[in-house]
C-alpha cells in the first residue's frame, strides 16, 4: 500500500473515487509475494457503504468528548462524508 501511496504522489498509479475517497485499484497494487485471490483483492478494496454509515454515526460522540477545542474543519470534513455516503446510498 506504502508503494501505492507513492506511486500516487509521483503520478504513476492511478485510483478509484469513492464516498470515502480515493482508493487503489487491484491493477495499480504491487502483490508480488501475496497469495490472494482476485475475489479477496475485491472484498478488501470495496466501500460497503452502510457499514461506512454505521462506523461515521461514532465519530459525533468521539467529537464531542473534544468540544470547542475541535477543529471545525473536522466536523466539515465528517458532514461532507456523510453527504457522500448518502449520494451513495
Amino acid at each position: 500500500m506504502l508503494k501505492w501511496i507513492v506511486g500516487r504522489l509521483e503520478g504513476q498509479v492511478g485510483a478509484k473515487d469513492t464516498p470515502i475517497g480515493r482508493v487503489p485499484t487491484s491493477h495499480d497494487l504491487d502483490l508480488v509475494g501475496l497469495t490472494l485471490s482476485a475475489e479477496h483483492l475485491d472484498t478488501l478494496l470495496d466501500v460497503d457503504v452502510e457499514t461506512w454509515r454505521e462506523e461515521a454515526a461514532l465519530i459525533p460522540a468521539a467529537y464531542d468528548r473534544f468540544g470547542e477545542r475541535l477543529p471545525p474543519e473536522l466536523w466539515a470534513q465528517y458532514d461532507a462524508l456523510c453527504a457522500r455516503l448518502d449520494a451513495a446510498a
